[in-house]
Formats: C-alpha cells, structure tokens, sequence
C-alpha cells in the first residue's frame, strides 16, 4: 500500500565543486548538486521521483535503513531526506503529456486559419467523451460506472423504506403511495438514464446488464 510520506537515508559527496546525492537504499536514485542547501532539495526531488515511478509499476519500495548503519568515507554525509508524495502525486498528475496527433492537411489549414488550440480542443474532447469535470481526476470508465451504482443502491434502499412505511400505514395513509412510488420511479429512470449514456461504452459489462435487468423488474412491480 503506498504511503504518503518516505524518509531515507541520503549519502552527500563533495567531489570537488560539485555534490553528489546518493540512497544507498536506492541504488539506481541519485543527484547532483552545487551545494548543501540545492542538494537537499534535488535529494527530495529524486526522491520523491524515484518512489512514484516504483507506484506506477505497482512495487513496493524497500524498507529505509538506519543511519547508523551507513559507513562514511572522508569527504561524505549522511543525513535523512523526507518526500511527501500527496502534493507530488498531484503535481505529476497536472504535468502536461505531449502527444503527436495526425490529421487531413485539410483541416489543419482550417484550423489554423480559424487559430483554434488543438490541445485546449484535445482536452475538452477527451473529457466530454470520459464524463469528466476539471474536479475529477479518475480516469476509469469503470469507476463512473460504480458511481452510478451507488447512486441505484440508494434509490433501491429508498424504496425499501417507502415500502416498509406503506404496509405500516392505515388505509388513509395509504393514499400517499402513488405520488411517493412516481417519485421512486423518476428517479431510478434518470438513474437508469445515465447508465445507459456509461454503457455506451460498456456493452458489454455484465455488471450492468445484470443492474439494468434489476430495475426493469422494480419498474414493473411498480407498475402493477
């Protein structure tokens, strides 16, 4: 599981006007700077580069060693360098991908002549097409799909309530059914509206076919 703060032993070498940061916990994470205070920074930085490419491969990092247990030659320092991979994440989220993109010549000539920004364009098209707002951050069609699942489950536990209350009530009260049912059929239809805009790009989740199939049998318990 990854952790949102690491703290790791950094080994600082004076080579002549330059410094070098290694982790000797981290064979292949490394920096080089021109002083004690850049190198701090450069070390937080490799750092903190380092673990998140380990959490992009799915790998743990190792554990840290104490730093006693380091050996120092002449020439070097030990210390601790602490990363926190909350703020870091968000920034390697928010970084800018290039992406090379092939289109008519045709419309790249009118694309220009009307100065539009292909990737201001890129980006709204891409979030259009994912349901996505500048807010969420979550990729995964599949997580939009749970979403509307949740948003079935509440509907469906609404329901239950309504029912338990109408088998409670006498047969005045009983007259209030029919406008508390329409309302629990509105919304499981718009419910049932956004999934079906998710499965358009999930035809063939059986997740969903089998939710789908649910609230048609609740619609016409409904109905009767």
């Amino acid at each position: 599981m990854s952790k949102d703060q690491y703290i790791y032993p950094a080994l600082f070498t004076n080579n002549a006007e330059r410094l070098t940061i290694t982790f000797p916990d981290l064979p292949d994470c490394s920096a080089e700077a021109q002083n004690v205070e850049d190198g701090f920074a450069r070390a937080k930085e490799a750092l903190a580069l380092f673990i998140y490419a380990l959490e992009e491969k799915g790998e743990q990092p190792p554990d840290p060693s104490e730093v006693t247990a380091i050996h120092t030659e002449q020439d070097q320092l030990v210390t601790l360098i602490e990363t926190w991979m909350s703020p870091f994440r968000k920034k390697m989220e928010n970084q800018a991908v290039k992406k090379t993109l092939t289109i008519p010549k045709w419309l790249d000539d009118a694309a220009k002549e009307a100065d539009l920004n292909y990737s201001r364009i890129l980006q709204d098209a891409l979030k259009e097409e994912l349901n996505l707002d500048e807010g969420d951050r979550s990729f995964s069609v599949q997580d939009k799909l749970n979403k509307q699942l949740k948003k079935v489950k509440k509907s469906l536990k609404d329901l239950s309530k309504i029912r338990v209350h109408v088998n409670m009530a006498n047969d005045d009260e009983q007259i209030k059914e029919e406008p508390i049912s329409e309302t629990v059929k509105k919304e499981i239809e718009h419910v049932k509206q956004e999934l079906n805009e998710v499965a358009d790009r999930l035809k063939s989740s059986e997740e969903y076919q089998r939710l789908n199939e649910k609230i048609n049998r609740i619609l016409e318990k409904l109905n009767r």
